[in-house]
Order: C-alpha cells, then sequence, then structure tokens
C-alpha cells in the first residue's frame, strides 16, 4: 500500500524560522563543494547544526530538524514520514526533484506504477510514460547503525540538491527524482551517536583503534531495537522500518538503488560490479549497468586521487539485502561500502587517519556520480527497466518452473506466507475449488506426480512483473555455479577464506514449513485471494474452553492466558467433542479451577490473538480420554529470563527477543551474565541462553554451579545454537549430551583441519510427535537450517523423549543449500532438538537458532512450546 505522505516539514514554518535562515546563509557555503554557488535562503547544515558536515556524528531529532528546515525553505524538498521505529522515532523519506518536477508528482508516481506493474499492458500509456519519465534513483543510507557517514553523507547531499544552482545540479533535479532515505535504522544509529558523543573528549577524538570511543555498547550500534540486522530483511519485513521501505519501494518503483554502508577501517571504497556468487535470477541488463555505474564512480575517485575496489567481498546470492532485493525488481541495485572512521577519526595499519569527514565525503562523491549517470542516461536506464519487468512476465514464463501453489493449513502458515508475499509486491491467487494437478513436484520430493489441493490453495504464477523476486524467494533450491563450487572446495583445502557471505538457502515454503508444489504450468481456476475468516467469539462454557495446538494464535492465546494468570491445562492425547477434532497436545481452561472473569478474559484474548476456541459443556468426549484423564496435566505459569550482555551474539538475543515480545507477546526479562552470580535466578523458572561463544567461565568462579543447581531444583534452562556446547559440556554436569570431536578432517594441504561451518543450508529432520516440545507439529519431517560446524552425539543410553528432533538420514538430509561434501554423513541421525528432565528441572537445547531472522516461522511452535511448557512435563 502507499506509505503515509503527511509532510512534516510544512508546520515548521514560521517567521523566526525563515529570518534564521536568511541571516546564517548569506555567506551559503558547502563543505564539500566549496567553489559552489548556493541559494542563500536555503539554511546550511552549520547554520542548523552548529557544526560542518563530518565534525561530529549528528543525532536524529537534528537529523529531522534539518531535514524539516530543508522542506520550508526549498520548493524542491518534500519530506513524508512513513512511519515509527519500535522505538518510537520517525522513519522519514526526502524527494528532491526539480520545482516543475515537484508539481506533477503525483503523475510521476502514477507513470511509475504504470511502467512496473502493467509494462505489457496494449495501451500506449507506459510507453508514452516511458519517453518522458525522470529517473528514480533510490539512496538509502546507515542501515546499519553504526556505519555512519552514510547519514552525514546524506545530509551534505541534502543541501547541495535543496540549494544549489549550478547546471549539473539543476540537470539532475530536471532528470530524476531523488529518493532518500537518511537513515534506515534510526534506533540503531541514535545508540551509536550517543555512545560515541558520551565518550568524547574536550580535545576531540582519540585515533588508537583500541580508544573506549570506537568500540560501543553491547552488543554495538548495527543492529535494531531487537538488535536485528535490517539488511536481512526487506523480503521478511518483521520490523516497521523494513515495512516502510517496501511499502514506499512498491509505490514508487525506483530505476536505481543504492545502499551505502561501512567496512573495516583499513579498507577503501567498493562499489559494484559485486564478487561471485550472483543469484542466477539477476537479470543480464542488471550487469550491464553495474559496469556503467562503475565506470562513473571509479572517473569520480580517480579525480580525487582516491582508492578502490569491485568484485571482492561482498557478493549477491541472498535476495534480502538493501540492493538485492531492489535487483530483483528490476532496479539496478548497488551496495557503496566506505571504510570506517569508528568513533569518528581512526589511525589505520598504513599511519594514515580515517576521519569522519573523508568518510562522508567519499560516500558523497559516489552518491554524486551516481546521480549524473542516471540523469544523463536517463532514457535508457527507464527502458531498460520496463523491458526487465516485461522479461521477468516472458522468461519465467518459458521457464520449467512456472507456478507455485501453497496448500493452506489448520495454523495459518500459508495465510501468513501469503501475506509475506503480497507485501512484496507479488500477485498472489487462490483456487476456488478443489482442484487436481496431472503433473506437480512436492518441495522436497524428487520427482513430479499428480496432486490434488484443497480450495483456498494458494497459487503464485511466477510470469508476472515481479516474477524473479517471486522466484528467488519461493524456489526450492537457489543454484550455485558449479565453477563457484569447485574454487570454495579448492580454497578450502588449501586454507583460503570462505567466499559464502551469507546464508545459501532460503526457500519460503520450507521456512514456513507450509506444503506446497511448483508445476511447469498455471493450474486452472486461479483467482483473486478470498477474504480470511474472523473466528467467532465462543460461548460461556459450562466445563471449559479449548484450542488446538500449532498455530502463532493459539500460541499468542496461550500466553496471553498465562500472563494474566488463567490457570492453564495440557491434553497430550487426541479427543474428540461436540464435533469438534483436537490432536495431541491441546490447550484447555477448565472454568471452576478459574475466576468467575475468565469467560471474559478468555474472548478477550481469542479476539486479540485471532484463535480459534471452542466452548466445552464436559469433561467427558465423544472420543479419546477424557478430560479430567491424568494424561491431561497443569500448565505451570513460566517467569522467563532472556540472558544478555557479553558473551551473548546480540542478533540472537534479538532474535529471541523478538519471539518473545511480538510472536508470542509473553512477558520476560533482559538479564545480564553478571546478575546469575548475584542470585537473581530464583526470581525465575524458566532461563533462555541466545546463542555464545565462551560461555564456560563467564559466569564466573562459581557460576555454573548456580546454574546447575537452579535447573535440579526446578527450573527450565534453553540453550540456542552455541550455547548449545556449554550445555553438552561435562563442567556444567547437567546433560549427557556431547559435541562431535571429529567435525573436521585433516587432509587440507598444509594438514590442518578443514573447517567445516555450514553457511546456512536447510535439511530435513525426523521428529518424535508424542514430545510436548511438538504439540502442534502433526509432520514427522521437518525443515530446519544448518549454519555452523556442532554436531552432537547422542549418549549410548538415550532415553524415550530426549533427542525430540533428529537430522534425517542421509539419504534424505539435504535439501537446499550447500553442504561440504562430509557433512551429511556426520550429521545424519545427531540431534537437532535435545531435552533431559534433570532433578526437578529441564534442560532443552537448539543445535541451530529456530527464530533465526524471523524467517523461520514454521519452527515457531519448537521455541514456544519449550517456553510454555519446558516446566511442565
Amino acid at each position: 500500500g502507499a506509505p503515509c505522505t503527511s509532510t512534516i516539514g510544512a508546520g515548521f514554518a514560521n517567521a523566526a524560522s525563515r529570518a534564521g535562515a536568511m541571516s546564517s546563509a548569506l555567506n551559503a557555503q558547502h563543505a564539500f563543494a566549496p567553489t559552489g554557488s548556493f541559494d542563500p535562503a536555503i539554511p546550511t547544515p552549520r547554520a542548523v547544526l552548529g557544526y560542518e558536515i563530518g565534525e561530529r556524528f549528528t543525532q536524529h531529532h537534528d537529523i529531522i530538524r534539518y531535514l524539516e528546515r530543508l522542506a520550508t525553505a526549498s520548493r524542491r524538498v518534500r519530506l513524508d514520514t512513513l512511519g515509527r521505529t519500535f522505538e518510537g522515532r520517525v522513519i522519514v523519506m526526502a524527494a528532491f526533484t526539480s520545482e516543475v518536477n515537484q508539481q506533477r508528482m503525483s503523475q510521476i508516481r502514477q507513470g511509475a506504477q504504470w511502467m512496473a506493474n502493467a509494462p505489457d499492458a496494449p495501451t500506449g500509456e507506459p510507453a508514452a510514460t516511458e519517453r518522458i519519465s525522470p529517473t528514480i534513483v533510490w539512496l538509502g543510507y546507515t542501515v546499519h547503525g553504526n556505519e555512519a557517514s552514510g547519514t552525514e553523507a546524506a545530509l551534505a547531499l541534502a543541501y547541495q540538491l535543496a540549494a544549489a544552482q549550478d547546471a549539473e545540479t539543476k540537470m539532475i533535479l530536471d532528470s530524476t527524482v531523488v529518493l532518500m532515505d537518511p537513515v534506515q535504522n534510526p534506533d540503531g544509529h541514535e545508540r551509536h551517536a550517543q555512545d560515541v558523543a558520551r565518550r568524547r573528549g574536550a580535545l576531540g577524538v582519540p585515533t588508537n583503534p583500541s580508544a573506549m570511543i570506537h568500540g560501543g555498547t553491547w552488543p554495538g550500534g548495527r543492529t535494531s531495537h531487537y538488535y536485528f540486522d535490517l539488511n536481512r530483511d526487506w523480503f521478511i519485513q518483521s520490523h516497521p522500518e523494513s515495512r516502510a521501505r517496501a511499502s514506499t519501494f512498491t509505490t514508487w518503483w525506483p530505476h536505481v538503488a543504492v545502499d551505502l554502508h561501512e567496512m573495516g577501517s583499513n579498507s577503501t571504497y567498493f562499489f559494484a560490479p559485486p564478487m561471485a556468487p550472483v543469484n542466477k535470477n539477476v537479470e543480464a541488463s542488471i550487469v550491464k549497468w553495474w559496469d556503467i555505474f562503475a565506470a562513473s564512480n571509479a572517473a569520480a575517485f580517480d579525480r580525487n586521487g582516491w582508492a578502490y575496489f569491485r568484485r571482492e567481498g561482498y557478493d549477491e546470492f541472498y535476495p534480502g539485502y538493501g540492493i538485492s532485493w531492489p535487483i530483483l525488481t528490476g532496479a539496478v541495485g548497488m551496495t557503496y561500502e566506505q571504510a570506517s572512521s569508528a568513533g569518528g577519526a581512526v589511525m589505520r595499519s598504513d599511519g594514515t587517519v580515517m576521519t569522519l569527514h573523508d568518510a562522508a565525503l567519499h560516500h558523497y562523491t559516489a552518491a554524486w556520480a551516481t546521480l549524473r549517470t542516471s540523469a544523463a542516461r536517463r532514457s535508457e536506464r527507464v527502458r531498460d527497466y520496463v523491458a526487465f519487468r516485461k522479461s521477468a512476465i516472458s522468461d519465467v514464463g518459458r521457464a520449467p518452473m512456472r507456478s507455485v501453489i501453497v496448500e493452506r493449513d489448520a495454523h495459518g502458515r500459508a495465510d501468513s506466507l501469503a501475506r509475506r508475499l503480497i507485501a512484496n509486491g507479488i500477485i498472489v491467487k487462490q483456487f476456488r475449488a478443489a482442484t487436481e494437478m496431472p503433473v506437480a513436484t512436492l518441495y522436497g520430493a524428487n520427482a513430479p506426480a499428480r496432486a490434488r489441493v484443497g480450495a483456498g490453495s494458494y497459487v503464485i504464477d511466477l510470469a508476472q512483473p515481479q516474477g524473479r523476486l517471486a522466484k528467488a524467494l519461493l524456489e526450492p533450491d537457489a543454484q550455485l555455479d558449479s565453477s563457484f563450487i569447485r574454487e570454495e572446495l579448492e580454497g578450502r583445502r588449501t586454507g583460503q577464506p570462505s567466499r559464502f557471505y551469507d546464508v545459501t538457502a532460503w526457500s519460503l515454503p520450507f521456512a514456513f514449513r507450509v506444503k506446497a508444489w511448483w508445476t511447469s504450468t498455471v493450474p486452472a481456476g486461479a483467482d483473486i485471494p478470498v477474504a480470511v475468516v474472523t473466528p467467532v467469539a465462543p460461548a460461556n462454557a459450562a466445563y471449559g474452553y479449548a484450542v488446538e495446538p500449532g498455530s502463532e494464535s493459539t500460541i499468542r492465546f496461550v500466553s496471553a492466558l498465562l500472563a494474566d494468570s488463567v490457570k492453564v491445562w495440557y491434553a497430550q492425547r487426541a479427543f474428540r467433542s461436540g464435533g469438534a477434532q483436537f490432536p495431541q497436545g491441546a490447550w484447555l481452561v477448565r472454568t471452576t479451577a478459574n475466576n468467575s472473569r475468565v469467560h471474559e478474559i478468555v474472548r478477550r484474548h481469542a479476539a486479540s490473538s485471532g484463535a480459534r476456541v471452542v466452548s466445552l459443556g464436559s469433561a467427558m468426549v465423544d472420543e479419546g480420554a477424557d478430560l479430567g484423564s491424568n494424561s491431561v496435566f497443569p500448565v505451570r505459569q513460566p517467569r522467563v529470563a532472556l540472558l544478555g550482555g557479553t558473551p551473548v551474539q546480540g542478533n540472537s538475543f534479538g532474535f529471541a527477543w523478538y519471539a518473545l515480545d511480538q510472536r508470542m507477546r509473553y512477558p520476560s526479562t533482559s538479564i545480564e551474565v553478571s546478575a546469575v552470580q548475584n542470585g537473581v535466578l530464583s526470581d525465575f523458572d524458566v532461563l533462555i541462553v541466545p546463542s555464545a561463544n565462551g560461555l564456560p567461565g563467564s559466569f564466573g568462579e562459581d557460576g555454573d554451579v548456580r546454574v546447575a543447581r537452579w535447573v535440579r531444583d526446578g527450573g527450565v534452562l534453553v540453550t540456542i545454537d552455541a550455547s548449545t556446547t556449554w550445555l553438552a559440556s561435562v563442567r556444567l554436569g547437567l546433560s549427557r549430551l556431547r559435541l562431535r570431536r571429529d567435525s573436521t578432517r585433516a587432509d587440507s594441504a598444509g594438514g590442518a583441519p578443514l573447517g567445516a561451518g555450514v553457511p546456512g543450508a536447510i535439511v530435513r529432520t525426523d521428529v518424535d510427535t508424542l514430545s510436548p516440545l511438538l504439540a502442534g507439529m502433526r509432520s514427522g519431517d521437518v525443515p530446519v537450517m544448518v549454519f555452523s560446524d556442532r554436531i552432537y552425539q547422542v549418549p549410548r543410553d538415550l532415553r524415550a523423549g530426549e533427542a525430540v528432533v533428529r537430522f534425517a538420514p542421509e539419504a534424505r538430509l539435504r535439501l537446499a543449500g550447500y553442504l561440504w561434501p562430509e557433512v551429511p554423513a556426520r550429521l545424519a541421525g545427531s540431534p537437532y532438538l535435545w531435552t533431559e528432565r534433570v532433578g526437578r528441572g529441564r534442560i532443552i537445547g537448539f543445535n541451530g537458532d529456530p527464530n533465526f531472522r524471523d524467517l523461520w516461522r514454521g519452527l515457531f511452535p519448537l521455541f514456544a512450546n519449550a517456553v510454555l511448557l519446558g516446566g511442565s512435563f
């Protein structure tokens, strides 16, 4: 949908501000363009901020204040608010173009939508629009909050576009619409800016790299409020910043998109083309334009004698980056990476000092070169964009994989996936009736077969303008070049660093754990999506209420009840009552065991969660175990602690925090590692330890002893990813699980062990569906992600219900992504999810992160069940 477009700058115009702008700008100048001519009525950054760009990091309120002043003073600028972050900071977009173009912005935007969404329409409208359309250029700065020179460059560029009077600037404004996101991660950027401000002394920034000012408070300013990397969230869109960007992008449909980052201080400057691997869905014209823009950037840098590089360090494979997602829509997406100035000025290994001014100037120069090329080659760029959108229909339509069919499920995961695709601008339809598919390949199967899907199943025809993005997100296995793999294997053997930059698999049907097929045709009978039916509020129950397990709505409903101190029970066996069928793992609320407000509370939380709640008239059931059976046990209301601080990985902490806060809506308390020594664990029933390396010893001299005693006294310890190695250690003494020590082989050229870290592949697991941890997960075949070299071995005295989820046998293991040759045999049969009863408590260990990036929605019940049920069985 269209973004909110309330112009926030307009309300700030008054006589005092206009007078201030005029007086302070009489000697208008630009720190990055000292010889230019500028409109004295437009305030310089120094006039508003009190310092020149590059002297210090600008805090969020001052960023907004300066952009508001520009929007008030210049007819070239429109400032729109797109939303707010989790911490309440405004997300803005500044649009720069000529005054004439500003007056016809609605027509330009409508034309962009025509070219993007109806490129092959029979009317002449798209073609006519193509001839007159300006190039729409998206500039995104500082998606990683501590890569903050980008935001300073954005402010400098904003002044140039708003105030400059030279012919080149006017040409750019006439021929482009510049959509600027000056700070893509306001919360992380503010964390960084505040850290630096607090550590900055009166004499400036010490350049020694070890100075405190060059580090940040845990976990640093890179990530968002929930410590997510927003540069991986473009198609997942779990965060308001990403939703605002995607919504705006699919309103404007830019032709060029640049994401401006920072890298290590000892580097120089990077711009596209990227290194291998490149996603196979990247179309040839994009490669052509990478070289065109690279030549322009290189010329600008050569004029200044600045060093730079291409085709190293940054790939183009994962489709969720800030330029990968735009590339698959038809924009020329490019990452620009500038060597970091850290806290504002840092000594580099070659003896030079990289300053914030230098870093921002480099970004400013690259962005200006990009705008100049985008304007000068406007017609060609717009024409190629339209051709991309047309070919997305024709090329995909001729490919073996033409459509994807996703069957609806009782837990709403297919509905969630459909909504996510639609939010990515992808057309999704549904079957109105049950449909036979003579030839369709089930995801995870090796050969096509006949299939039948029910009414309401979703259909995604990949022959659509967004077809390349749809294919990249939905295809079962993203293809890696065989030459790239050969080079990686040889490099691995000779001890070279891997070029795998991110995960190698992300297929959404696997991640959402839905039943899906792909076909070479489009099955008949698909129509526009049907409306989702809202569950009816349950009538007052005589005996109690029941809800089926497994869905996010059910988990939110049960979480809300427990948080409200409602007594809840868990039914281990399936039953049928009054025509309603419940699988094993249903949740129950008994009316007489709760107070008289239970009916009102149940209805309120059913409405807010969307859960389908059934009223029960009796404990006697029509089939299965009666509800007074001993197989129905009470659920303990968990008091949850989430461990944070060093050495916990910030991303993993954030993933768990987000799952608790936003998915479960269950209260938790974040505690520092040091708090364990202070006896705080006695206040909690569940301790979640996100991924962490180096946990042994981090709790202090007797910390491990305290944790072990707390578990034996009834606590539930949940470890995630790398933290499970601590759980499996002899030192902790809580588990019989052990880490395999032979996960690497000494057959490299130098005789050293080969690195075996799996770069984010999707594999199949087999599950124990009788375990309460599997409540609501009926399938015995669950996809998970492997993103490490950690492999565990089960004890010889393995007991029932301990190895709850195990990696599938070698022949069935791999679903998507890359595994080193020896990994399948070593990983097969080892545990992904392990649990043991220890005294009166329980340990639960994940060999992976079920909350990874909020992408693995199919694994969410595993995490939720561990938290809600771990202390009750």
